[in-house]
């Protein structure tokens, strides 16, 4: 039974459970710092509904839940209750249950489909029809770029940037080539967005700056002709994975392994600290074999993701229950 003494705003899930399912992302890859993102098949699941009860609770599941339901460090939390502009025990009665699929802090977005989830609900409290670009807008603006959310919110392959003027991210959507496919290999440590940031240098010569243009920009050509030899040539970063390849010391070891193969290209995911392989379908089994082979010769917790792209981005439905 739903609690009686609910704030108005919980009225909109009375008898039903709001559910929101977000993909994860890959972003950067390679020389697109900040700008270029991909939604992939793997997923967090966020449930919000209301019971009866005097505090509110929150349940993590799901084989990467980790201590999602820590309340002092919970990102979901801290959006929902910042864009509600309400405290915790404004919210008794809420259940919220978190199931994830999505390695923590491992460069895949994970942190984006908790933000993402949050204002989307908090929309919903609030009596409004979430608008995607506003959300957007939004979420950009805590992630500090917009990106990974653009990617998990909208599906594909997306190209943005910070409006010039205003908060709004321009977001411009590609048809990822569908026999490209990806591959992650997950190491058994993490590595904060915080520590990754912190590597990069505060300036950069310009003959890098002017390296990662060109890159970027044969990137999205490539994407755009499903050119393979483009798409190997595009994939070279001087901004970033330089600085943070001592914090992913297997990063060059599977950039070696990739070029000795028929790979088209792997870089680091995201911030890191998990690597992004691409193939063609014609030799993915191949590189799945060879992935996995290596996997098996590190220390105990290495594994490999096969992954597609998402192309819907996060969906939200309702269930209702007694």
């Amino acid at each position: 039974m739903p609690n009686k003494d609910l704030p108005e705003f919980a009225h909109t899930l009375i008898g039903r459970r709001l559910v929101i399912s977000v993909p994860g992302s890959t972003t950067n890859l390679g020389p697109g710092f900040d700008a270029i993102g991909l939604a992939l098949n793997v997923y967090s699941r966020f449930s919000f509904f209301f019971t009866e009860g005097d505090r509110l609770v929150i349940d993590a599941k799901g084989s990467c839940a980790g201590d999602l339901s820590d309340r002092k460090n919970n990102l979901l939390l801290s959006v929902l209750l910042k864009s509600l502009q309400q405290e915790e025990r404004d919210l008794k009665g809420l259940n919220i249950t978190i199931e994830t699929d999505i390695p923590l802090a491992r460069g895949l977005g994970s942190s984006s489909t908790a933000v993402l989830s949050a204002l989307w609900a908090a929309e919903i409290l609030k009596g409004r029809v979430p608008d995607r670009m506003r959300v957007l807008s939004e979420a950009a603006q805590i992630e500090g770029h917009p990106d990974n959310v653009a990617a998990s919110l909208l599906g594909g392959l997306v190209v943005c940037a910070p409006a010039i003027h205003g908060s709004k991210a321009v977001v411009r959507q590609l048809a990822w080539p569908e026999k490209w496919k990806t591959l992650v290999v997950v190491p058994p440590y993490k590595l904060s967005t915080e520590a990754a940031r912190a590597a990069l240098p505060k300036k950069v010569p310009l003959k890098d700056a002017t390296a990662n243009v060109q890159r970027a920009a044969l990137f999205v050509a490539a994407v755009a002709s499903k050119d393979e030899e483009a798409l190997r040539e595009s994939l070279i970063d001087n901004l970033h994975e330089p600085y943070r390849a001592s914090l992913v010391p297997d990063l060059n070891k599977l950039k070696a392994l990739v070029r000795g193969t028929s790979g088209l290209g792997c870089v680091l995911s995201g911030a890191g600290s998990s690597v992004l392989i691409i193939t063609h379908q014609r030799n993915h089994s191949d590189m799945m074999s060879e992935l996995t082979d290596w996997c098996s010769r590190q220390q105990e917790g290495y594994r490999v993701l096969d992954l597609d792209v998402d192309t819907k981005g996060l969906r939200a439905d309702y269930e209702s229950f007694n």
